[in-house]
């Protein structure tokens, strides 16, 4: 940490917290401190600098803030990774689309029941049920929650959903296996929301602004047969969109350019 000690000037007009964030994002930047790093703790930073810990936590919290940085409750800070660019437009599963970035996710159902039907979802499947079948899965890629996957379903219309075992974590296959449905299209909205009630399912802290993707999925009669919600990390996603004019109509993929187009983020 000799390095470190050498760019903390006491006599500089420059404040503490300022000099420790540019060190620290030179080091970045130049490759030094890799991309899913573990940092060492603001403790040890301070001990090594021989200052408070005031300046160390600014300083991180700063490069935090704008994404160089960030910080799992529990874990550490570490060197941020590079995001995970996701095609939402047209269908494929969470599992698939992450596995066609080189990616093996861990789906973990941490919710699966009758829930009292939404106004809003409701009418987005066009159900009169007073309960709908809720399926909530977590996703984690290396370890780190990464996007809650939030599926809610006929009962009527899919009663072994309730129970059976997803294939391979998706519910569009498992949908296909049992039933012969295959989601052929999708209408969903993206909006940046304050995550809260759960954001410690995804090691955020109350508050923590999330990606947030809303959608109803339709069979090949054209039909409702889910509506989602997927909530993803801000620091692990961004979306892109892809426009293409055909037939006098212009169409919009949102997503990465790269491979297949895919939805919103199911599963």
């Amino acid at each position: 940490m000799e390095e470190d000690q050498a760019v903390i000037s006491r006599t500089s007009a420059i404040p503490l917290h300022t000099q420790f964030r540019a060190h620290l994002l030179g080091r970045i930047e130049r490759g030094e401190l890799r991309q899913g790093q573990k940092l060492p703790s603001e403790r040890e930073y301070a001990d090594q600098l021989g200052v408070s810990l005031a300046p160390v936590r600014q300083a991180i919290l700063d490069l935090a803030k704008e994404g160089y940085l960030h910080r799992t409750r529990g874990r550490g800070t570490f060197v941020q990774e590079a995001k995970v660019d996701e095609k939402i437009a047209i269908l494929s599963s969470f599992t698939q689309s992450m596995r066609a970035k080189g990616l093996e996710p861990d789906i973990h159902i941490r919710y699966r029941g009758l829930v009292v039907a939404d106004e809003v979802i409701s009418r987005a499947l066009q159900s009169r049920d007073r309960k709908l079948l809720l399926i909530r899965r977590l996703a984690s890629v290396e370890g780190e929650p990464v996007a809650l996957l939030d599926a809610y379903l006929s009962p009527q219309s899919f009663p072994k959903l309730a129970h059976a075992e997803l294939l391979e974590g998706s519910l569009y296959q498992t949908m296909e296996a049992l039933y012969g449905v295959v989601p052929t299209r999708a209408v969903s909205t993206i909006e940046v929301i304050r995550f809260q009630d759960d954001a410690e399912l995804l090691g955020l802290t109350p508050g923590t602004p999330a990606l947030q993707v809303e959608g109803t999925t339709f069979d090949a009669s054209d039909r409702p047969v889910e509506f989602s919600r997927v909530t993803y990390r801000a620091d692990r996603f961004r979306f892109t969109i892809e426009s293409f004019h055909r037939q006098d109509r212009v169409f919009h993929l949102i997503g990465a350019a790269d491979g297949g187009a895919r939805k919103k983020g199911e599963s």
